[in-house]
C-alpha cells in the first residue's frame, strides 16, 4: 500500500513539473520576441534619423539645380537700345537750319529782284509785314519775266530736306525750291508745289546739299484787285 502511494505521488509531481517548464519556455520565448521587436524599432528609428538630413540635402540640391536650369528660360529679354528719331523713309528727323541772309532774286540774280528792301521781313519775328512781289497783269508776270523769288543763304553748306513757307491766304501760287552751292537762278529744282496758299511745306523727294536755297515763283495768285501778286510772311529750312 505504501509503495503504490509513493508511485502515485511521484507521477503527480512529474505532472505538476511539466506545465511549469513549458510556461517558463513560453515566457522566455515571448521575452525574446519582444526584445527582437524593440531592437528592430530602434534600428528603424536610427535609419530614419540618418536618412532625413541626406534626403533634405538632396532635395535642396535638386531644387537649386532646377532653379539654375529655369533661369535662362524665364529671364526677360534684354530691352533694345532706344532708337534715334527717324523720318518716314528711315532718314534722321529734320532739324531747323540757320539762315544767315535773304535777298530778293530775279532772273538776273539780286540785281532785279522784286521789292529787295522788304526781303528781310520773312526772317524778322518782330513784324507781321510780308515781303511781296510787284503786282503783274497776269499770273505769268505779264510775260515780262519767267519768275521771281527769294534767295536764302545758309550759315554753311548743309543737307536740305524741306522748306516751309507762310504765304498770303489766297491760293494760286506755283513754287519751286532750288538748292545748290552758287547764288544762281539755274540751280537744280528739288521740290515744287502748284496752286498753293497759306502755310506750305515743300518736302524734297531726296535730300539735297548746298548753301543756297532759292524759293522761285513761276505763277502768281490773284490779289483781289484785278492784279496778281504773292506775299511771303516767313520761310524756314530744315535739314
Amino acid at each position: 500500500m505504501s509503495t503504490g502511494s509513493r508511485h502515485g505521488t511521484a507521477e503527480q509531481e512529474t505532472t505538476l513539473e511539466r506545465p511549469g517548464k513549458k510556461w517558463i519556455l513560453t515566457l522566455v520565448a515571448l521575452i525574446g520576441i519582444f526584445a527582437a521587436l524593440a531592437c528592430y524599432d530602434l534600428l528603424s528609428s536610427a535609419g530614419e534619423l540618418g536618412a532625413g538630413p541626406r534626403t533634405a540635402a538632396a532635395g535642396a540640391v535638386g531644387s537649386t539645380a532646377r532653379s539654375a536650369t529655369a533661369r535662362p528660360s524665364t529671364a526677360s529679354p534684354a530691352s533694345p537700345a532706344p532708337a534715334s528719331a527717324v523720318g518716314a523713309a528711315g532718314s534722321p528727323a529734320p532739324r531747323p537750319l540757320a539762315v544767315s541772309a535773304v535777298a530778293a532774286f530775279g532772273p538776273q540774280g539780286t540785281a532785279d529782284g522784286d521789292n529787295p528792301d522788304a526781303a528781310s521781313r520773312i526772317l524778322d519775328v518782330s513784324t507781321d509785314l510780308p515781303w511781296s512781289t510787284q503786282w503783274y497783269a497776269t499770273p505769268e508776270f505779264g510775260d515780262l519775266r519767267p519768275g521771281t523769288g527769294l534767295l536764302l543763304t545758309l550759315g554753311k553748306t548743309a543737307i536740305v530736306r524741306d522748306v516751309q513757307l507762310v504765304l498770303g491766304s489766297t491760293a494760286g501760287a506755283d513754287i519751286q525750291v532750288r538748292v545748290g552751292d552758287s547764288p544762281s537762278a539755274d540751280l537744280p529744282t528739288v521740290a515744287s508745289a502748284s496752286g498753293v496758299g497759306g502755310t506750305v511745306r515743300l518736302a524734297l523727294t531726296a535730300p539735297a546739299t548746298g548753301r543756297y536755297v532759292l524759293i522761285w515763283f513761276t505763277r502768281l495768285p490773284p490779289d483781289g484787285h484785278g492784279h496778281y501778286q504773292v506775299s511771303v510772311y516767313s520761310a524756314a529750312v530744315d535739314g
